[in-house]
């Protein structure tokens, strides 16, 4: 090949290169939308034709590398209307173009899923949603959140390890389950037990896999089951994280928390103060 030949790249190569599964850039393919060749009876891409294409597509979804160039209110609008419509579809293909420009497990849940879902939330409590509604919803965006975490898993040493769960008497796992999303991609080894926990099976996972900080989330107004859990943790050792959009900062803390964490972005930073802090006693 001489130096003014395309670089030509399989489906398979360029989904790779993407982050997408290989089925996505073929819809693309057969609708006309992406550009490519037959060799042989097969598909090839070259690669500036795949990078006009990514340049194209991210700047017409706000899926753009820079974060501050994201229009996350736009994804959040967008990722609502298909959730309403229960277009799982739509939506997967909206997080694999978000993926695909660079966004982190972490953006995905701070500035679209939890905001989406928070926004649902309010409908279903207005009584303008069916349980059946918010439950549809919720699992596409579970869906999505595997989707985001097989897509930006992190490789190498451990940082540490991390149990997360809901205490009893909450049984929102949807909100633990990104946190505990956000720990492993910063580089923990987290043990997610769920939600409706009894404070026994939570301390009792902790001290098996030795873990280095427990996290809380907590979405409900009732506090028995938080409580009991803070205190079995903190008579045991463990240092607790706590957040959710059920509990505020200062009753976290009052009730025993370690640290309170507002955010999936906090949970990580918190979780890593914590582990140096283990590390230097």
């Amino acid at each position: 090949m001489n130096a003014a030949e395309p670089t030509l790249m399989t489906l398979q190569e360029a989904a790779d290169a993407v982050g997408c599964h290989y089925q996505t850039l073929y819809r693309r393919v057969r609708s006309g939308e992406l550009p490519t060749m037959l060799c042989g009876g097969s598909y090839r891409i070259s690669r500036e034709d795949l990078d006009t294409w990514l340049r194209h597509r991210d700047a017409v979804a706000g899926a753009v590398p820079n974060r501050a160039e994201r229009d996350w209110p736009r994804q959040v609008d967008t990722l609502y209307a298909s959730l309403l419509a229960g277009d799982a579809n739509a939506a997967r293909q909206q997080i694999d173009r978000l993926i695909g420009g660079g966004a982190t497990v972490t953006e995905l849940c701070d500035s679209a899923f939890a905001p989406v879902l928070f926004r649902i939330g309010a409908l279903w409590r207005e009584g303008q949603l069916s349980i059946a509604d918010e439950h549809r919803a919720s699992r596409i965006i579970e869906s999505l959140l595997e989707r985001a975490s097989n897509a930006r898993s992190k490789t190498g040493p451990r940082l540490g390890t991390a149990v997360v769960a809901t205490a009893l008497g909450d049984r929102h796992a949807l909100a633990a389950q990104m946190v505990a999303a956000g720990l492993q991609a910063e580089g923990f080894n987290v043990h997610f037990l769920g939600a409706d926990l009894p404070e026994a099976e939570i301390v009792a996972m902790a001290q098996r896999e030795e873990a280095d900080v427990v996290a809380l989330s907590c979405c409900v107004a009732e506090r028995e089951g938080l409580i009991g859990a803070l205190d079995a943790l903190n008579a045991a050792g463990f240092p607790v994280i706590v957040g959710g959009n059920g509990i505020g900062s200062a009753e976290a803390l009052q009730l025993g928390a370690a640290r309170y964490g507002g955010s999936i972005a906090d949970a990580q930073t918190i979780a890593r103060e914590l582990v140096r802090s283990r590390v230097q006693l």
